[in-house]
């Protein structure tokens, strides 16, 4: 096969593997004549699976050299050339971090429920009752921890042969990829960039010794989320959800993924539970309510706690000062008393947890 062809192979990668059909072995051989071009995949899986691979394949030779219409893709089968045994290698075996005590990973099968505002201030939160705190913001894509701890755009990190510093604040160590890269640059990467990221973003920081890293995870159910069952042990998951039913199947799925990467869930914070008035102290239920109460029970998991809707929460975001810091407040205790009161119980809540499943 000619180098450009296979440097565009090179770049497909073999789903949930972490390597690319190239380096695997998937590309059994390549037919070219004039135009046209038959390759011959050694991926055997369900048709769905060989349709998405075949799509893809298809779809950047297409970009980069030939037109769809000139392309063959054919699979090889065991009748055609005996058992297909392709040269994937097993997924990497989660590492323990010795120097921190409890890796918690905060996610959800959807953006726009608060994820982010719930890992930050739960990071501070732990932070300001004394415990040792790492927050990894884990979305590449979006990363918003950075500027919601107060960290403007690109930061001078100081770095060592092997380590990063990470920035601290309100008694956090943190880590964002908003840190590393200009405020408008955007990140267009692949599934395995996206993984080796998350690596270094893990062991290649200079961490020190923690009571708790937290893990700020981006929407969904994927490549982040998978690297990081390959890469780490993580002691508990937290699911954030809204109380309307839309963000509770959600929150399904992001469960269900879970016990394909056996990662324990250790329970549900609902996030925009109800909105207080300022004035006379009615609580409103805007998106529905007991959401959060119905799927951690059809989990069969702990409902952690719930978080009220409190304009200080947006405050808080755009002025870089978690509501839960240990930190001069631009705001009155009684403005605040709503959210900080809700993370005490939901530390206490999941503290309970962690305890139950190391004795399990």
């Amino acid at each position: 096969m000619n180098e450009k062809i296979k440097s565009i192979l090179s770049t497909i990668p073999v789903p949930g593997a972490g390597t690319d059909i190239i380096a695997a072995g998937l590309v059994k051989n390549v037919t070219e004549d004039e135009n046209k071009i038959e390759i011959l995949l050694a991926f055997e899986a369900s048709r769905g699976e060989q349709l998405a691979l075949e799509a893809q394949v298809k779809t950047q030779l297409a970009r980069e050299a030939y037109s769809a219409e000139n392309i063959k893709i054919k699979f090889e089968t065991k009748g055609e050339a005996g058992p297909v045994e392709p040269q994937v290698p097993p997924p990497p075996t989660p590492q323990k971090i010795r120097s921190i005590k409890k890796i918690i990973a905060v996610g959800s099968g959807k953006g726009g429920v608060g994820k982010s505002t719930a890992s930050i201030n739960l990071a501070a939160s732990l932070a300001a009752k004394g415990y040792k705190v790492g927050l990894l913001d884990a979305d590449m894509y979006g990363p918003s921890i950075g500027q919601m701890a107060g960290f403007d755009g690109k930061t001078d990190l100081p770095v060592t042969e092997t380590k990063i510093t990470p920035g601290e604040k309100y008694g956090m160590k943190i880590i964002s990829f908003s840190m590393l890269i200009d405020r408008a640059q955007a990140v267009v990467w692949r599934g395995p960039m996206l993984g080796k990221a998350l690596e270094q973003l893990i062991f290649d920081i200079d961490w020190g010794r923690l009571d708790y890293l937290i893990i700020d995870l981006p929407p969904g159910t994927g490549d982040i989320q998978l690297s990081m069952a390959q890469l780490v042990e993580v002691d508990g998951f937290i699911i954030v959800t809204t109380p309307q039913n839309v963000a509770l199947h959600d929150a399904e799925r992001a469960a269900d993924m879970l016990k394909k990467v056996n990662i324990p869930l250790v329970g549900v914070i609902e996030n925009m539970s109800e909105f207080i008035c300022p004035s006379c102290g009615h609580a409103t239920h805007i998106f529905s309510k007991k959401g959060g109460e119905t799927i951690a029970n059809e989990l069969n998991v702990k409902m952690l706690g719930s978080i009220p809707i409190n304009p200080v929460i947006m405050e808080s975001g755009e002025k870089g000062i978690p509501v839960t810091a240990k930190a001069e407040m631009p705001w009155d205790k009684k403005d605040v008393e709503s959210i900080t009161s809700a993370f005490d119980t939901i530390i206490d809540n999941l503290q309970k947890e962690l305890k139950k499943n190391a004795n399990t």
